[in-house]
Parts: structure tokens; C-alpha cells; sequence
């Protein structure tokens, strides 16, 4: 009993071969896509965190930009309120000044008619006077 190899036994074995080489390339290359997946996904990830560190040092440097800008404010303020409130004593001393130089600088309403009554009655009396003495040189 001789074994007889036919086309069909070669055909069989060329193609199971070359199912075996194609699956073992596919396999290589689904391996070296899940290799350069991987590879990727860790350059992605190096360079999200470094994005990430550079975001957060970017914020650090805007936090510390924006607590000089608050102090500086703050300073202006400071300075600020500090001439507002010696600008008031200055003023309030000023208007005490006024007030107590009211009683000899200005004069009541009642003191300056009783002052003119006084006034009108002094005229009055040196009207008589002169009456009289014009009344006198008639008569010489």
C-alpha cells in the first residue's frame, strides 16, 4: 500500500503553511500595534504630566502674581486711608477752631440789635445836641 501524494495533499500543506506564516506575522504585528498602543499611551501620559506640571506651575506663578498685586493694593489702600484719616483731623481740628473762635469773631442776632439799638439812641441823643446848638447860634 503505497501513500500517494496528490495536488490536493500539496495544496493542503502549502495552504496550512501559509496560514501558519500569515497568523504568525499577524500575531507579530498585533503584537508590535499593542507595543507601540502601549508606548504611545505612555508618551501620552509623560507629556500630560508634564503639561500638567507646567499648567500648575503656570497657576502658582498667576497666584503669586496676583498676592503682589493684592499687597501692592492693599499698601495703596493703607496709604490711602492713613491721609484720609489725617486729612479728617486736620479738618475736624480746623472746624473746633471755627467754633470756638465763634464767640468773639461773629455775633448774635440779638447782640448786634441790641448793639444798634444802642448805636441809634447814642445818634439820637447827639441829634438833640446839635438841635440845641443850632437853636443857640439863632438866638446870638
Amino acid at each position: 500500500m503505497d501513500y500517494m501524494i496528490t495536488f490536493s495533499d500539496v495544496m493542503a500543506t502549502v495552504i496550512t503553511l501559509g496560514l501558519g506564516v500569515i497568523g504568525f506575522f499577524m500575531k507579530r504585528w498585533i503584537s508590535d500595534v499593542e507595543q507601540g498602543n502601549k508606548a504611545l499611551q505612555q508618551a501620552l501620559e509623560n507629556t500630560t504630566d508634564s503639561l500638567n506640571e507646567k499648567i500648575e506651575q503656570g497657576n502658582r506663578d498667576i497666584q503669586e502674581k496676583i498676592q503682589k498685586n493684592d499687597e501692592k493694593v492693599n499698601e495703596r489702600i493703607n496709604k490711602l486711608e492713613e491721609n484720609t484719616g489725617k486729612d479728617i483731623q486736620h479738618i475736624k481740628q480746623e472746624i473746633n477752631d471755627i467754633k470756638g473762635d465763634f464767640a468773639t469773631t461773629f455775633v448774635l442776632r440779638e447782640d448786634f440789635f441790641r448793639s444798634m439799638n444802642g448805636v441809634e439812641d447814642k445818634i439820637g441823643k447827639i441829634d438833640n445836641k446839635l438841635d440845641r446848638l443850632l437853636l443857640m447860634g439863632k438866638e446870638k
